[in-house]
């Protein structure tokens, strides 16, 4: 059983094209009935429309296969008025899903990614969190990979706010316990040791499935160019239990029934 990640791992950040043998890796678990679900942290679209935008690539993908953070987002923020920050997008699903904006006297702080965040940016969303006690933060990954640079990661930014305003904070995504254990759900599995999860963020993916006693897979595909840049900085518990340069390497340990 498998829980994959998207960006950097099915497709490249630069591009959004599919990456060698990743296509091939979904046809492979549709054709030997291996059971899956393709775990994203998208916030740029609608759930149904970020599924066909890869279906369009070529994934065969059905609906009972994916999830996103906005599956799951009523029941994290159960308020309705909220001050949103990320992509132009972003704030505009949230509408769609029937919240309000309002960044005067928010009820709830919500921080998605982006890369084109100032200190003024952060200045809001500090000032924001200021109002309320109810901070959430759509996933927790540690770094932020686009157009071939990296930058920090919505898991870094709610790091800031929460040593700027002494204020815990909830997440929607990757890796909260709710996200994989509704993931988990989809697979009608009992047990998270049962599950490989395959990622290219060590600290904002596999990291935390690791704790949940799923084993991991790192692709060097994304975030992460080389395994040096991570395995230096977690203990023996923590380290992936492969590490591969793209799914085109995870397809041939699968045939080889090594993983």
């Amino acid at each position: 059983m498998f829980f994959i990640d998207v960006q950097g791992t099915l497709i490249d950040d630069i591009n959004k094209e599919p990456i060698a043998g990743s296509i091939e890796f979904i046809d492979y678990l549709n054709e030997n009935n291996i059971p899956y679900v393709v775990i994203t942290n998208n916030t740029k679209k609608l759930s149904k429309e970020f599924l066909q935008f890869l279906k369009d690539l070529g994934f065969n993908i059905k609906e009972k296969n994916y999830i996103d953070p906005f599956v799951i987002l009523k029941d994290v923020a159960k308020k309705r008025k909220v001050a949103a920050f990320g992509q132009d997008s972003f704030p505009k699903v949230l509408t769609q899903m029937e919240y309000e904006l309002e960044y005067d006297n928010p009820e709830t702080l919500i921080v998605s990614i982006k890369k084109e965040y100032t200190n003024e940016d952060y200045s809001k969303m500090i000032e924001c969190a200021l109002k309320t006690d109810d901070l959430i933060g759509m996933h927790e990954t540690s770094i932020y990979s686009k157009d071939g640079s990296r930058y920090p990661g919505v898991g870094a930014i709610m790091s800031m706010i929460k040593f700027a305003v002494n204020k815990d904070y909830k997440v929607v995504g990757k890796p909260s316990f709710n996200f994989y254990n509704e993931a988990r759900k989809l697979l009608n599995c009992d047990n998270f040791d049962k599950i490989t999860i395959i990622s290219d963020d060590m600290m904002g993916d596999l990291l935390g499935a690791k704790k949940l006693g799923m084993k991991a897979v790192l692709v060097l595909s994304g975030k992460i160019k080389d395994a040096n840049e991570v395995l230096p900085t977690l203990k023996q518990e923590e380290k992936p239990d492969n590490i591969c340069k793209d799914m085109s390497e995870v397809l041939a340990l699968l045939k080889g029934r090594n993983l």
